[in-house]
């Protein structure tokens, strides 16, 4: 009897929240003018040996203790997914003066309690002890399970809440290697997968991105006849060209590539959104001195597009002569001095309970980035993992990005060969003057879906906002589009 009572009352304990850890609870951000109505928690998960990996969790501020939780997870690699929640889908988006936050009435908080994760170690506020940060694709999968074991742990009232991984850009490859390694622990309810512009296989991603220039009118025709000559010699009049292959094999085609990537990568245009102007003008993104920050930038994150030939080893060459205390990897044509300066301020690390021990923030770590190791080429594999075990999963791309572009997901998603294909259809939103308008277009399959947000580059929720949370919602509540 008295064991039947004590059983009652630990789990009526955990799911009424008083187990949550009390250390990690934030109880005065910085820059907060108002009192939300919803518990935020920031501390550090346990990874394997002294790797410790910061999250910030916010609650749900519908139903928190029945909505799914959702795990998020920005790119690189190396990249911090505190940039996703203060420039994209968090509760509060940081002013221009890096002091003040404001809120954001498109949050991802208001249908699911959300973590963000800092990953791997050395990114952000996450830290090894021994300061070894070499590490790859499969190291980061079983840390952010080690993680995810840990977050259950102390929040055991939401070990039977839905969970679902999402992220963007090289969480393409973070996200299905997780899930892939989640889905073998009964211990965790994973339902579904969300991955927003991700790098979901290099070839395609890279071959597409040649199309995307072409069609988008940033090459001339004559180049794109002479480029297909290079590279598919006798098959020019072919629709079909295998670009990246042909660079293999061929010089002519690897200096046509290499025209592509400085185009795409280095010219001035925003990577990110073609439509969108460079933050800090047209210059050089590859590697500057910054005045205001006292560094050399870089963004260099060594995707196999970036740059090809000798190109990638003249600039590790002058990489390699900087002090690393005076290198930073930033993305470029954005302009995250807002962000450094809040979460640089010794009362934000304070209230988010960061020890002194640990690095300044920053949006990406050098470090990491360039002693990480990538081990897949495709997420073909996991997808179909995922797709035997029944998980949900939704692809969306911003349809102006060039780093992932729209175009290589939806070539992949296809290739996947998923049942019951649906013919392409444009999706709607309610606009803010209450307008029915075009979303973008989404193909849908059985429990899968492409889907593409119109006039939005690689960071969807900031750029589309509304169309992002109604993208969301679908996919959380399992709605058509």
């Amino acid at each position: 009897m008295l064991k039947g009572l004590l059983i009652f009352f630990l789990v009526s304990w955990a799911r009424d929240g008083l187990a949550a850890p009390k250390e990690d609870l934030i109880t005065d951000l910085p820059g907060l003018s108002w009192e939300p109505n919803f518990k935020q928690y920031s501390g550090y998960l346990q990874g394997a040996g002294t790797k410790k990996l910061h999250y910030w969790f916010v609650e749900s501020s519908s139903q928190p203790r029945t909505d799914p939780v959702v795990l998020w997870m920005n790119g690189g690699p190396g990249c911090s997914s505190l940039d996703g929640f203060l420039t994209e889908h968090g509760p509060f988006r940081v002013n221009d003066d890096g002091k003040n936050l404001e809120a954001n009435p498109y949050s991802w908080n208001l249908i699911t309690n959300m973590i963000y994760l800092e990953s791997p170690a050395g990114v952000g506020f996450s830290y090894s002890d021994d300061r070894n940060y070499t590490t790859d694709d499969d190291d980061v999968a079983r840390n952010n399970h080690l993680a995810l074991q840990d977050f259950f742990q102390k929040f055991p009232e939401y070990k039977e809440n839905e969970f679902y991984i999402t992220g963007e850009s090289y969480a393409g490859i973070y996200a299905p290697t997780l899930v892939s390694v989640v889905l073998d622990d009964p211990d965790i309810n994973l339902k579904g997968f969300a991955v927003g512009n991700g790098l979901s296989d290099n070839d395609m991603n890279d071959n597409s991105i040649v199309y995307f220039t072409y069609y988008h009118g940033l090459i001339e025709t004559r180049d794109w006849f002479r480029m297909r000559h290079a590279c598919c010699p006798g098959n020019e009049t072919e629709m079909w060209c295998d670009f990246i292959g042909g660079s293999r094999k061929y010089k002519d085609c690897a200096d046509e590539n290499d025209k592509i990537s400085n185009l795409v990568w280095s010219s001035g245009l925003n990577v990110y959104n073609l439509y969108s102007e460079c933050a800090g003008g047209v210059s050089n993104h590859n590697l500057y001195f910054s005045a205001e920050r006292g560094k050399f930038v870089t963004n260099n994150f060594g995707w196999p597009f970036m740059f090809l030939k000798n190109k990638v080893a003249d600039l590790r060459m002058k990489l390699s002569m900087i002090p690393a205390d005076k290198l930073l990897l930033t993305p470029a044509c954005t302009n995250d001095t807002a962000i450094v300066n809040y979460l640089g301020s010794p009362n934000t690390r304070k209230a988010l309970h960061i020890p002194d021990v640990v690095q300044p923030w920053e949006v990406c770590s050098y470090d990491v980035s360039t002693n990480y190791g990538k081990i897949y080429s495709t997420m073909a594999p996991q997808y179909q993992k995922a797709i035997d075990r029944k998980l949900r999963i939704l692809v969306y791309n911003g349809d102006i990005d060039m780093a992932c572009n729209f175009l290589g997901d939806e070539w992949f998603v296809d290739s996947l060969h998923v049942k019951n294909p649906q013919v392409r259809k444009p999706w709607f939103y309610k606009a803010a003057d209450g307008t029915k308008q075009i979303a973008g277009y989404v193909k849908n399959f059985d429990r899968v879906s492409f889907v593409t947000i119109r006039g939005a580059g690689h960071m969807v929720p900031t750029d589309q906002p509304i169309q992002a949370l109604k993208m969301y919602v679908n996919f959380i509540q399992d709605l058509p589009f």
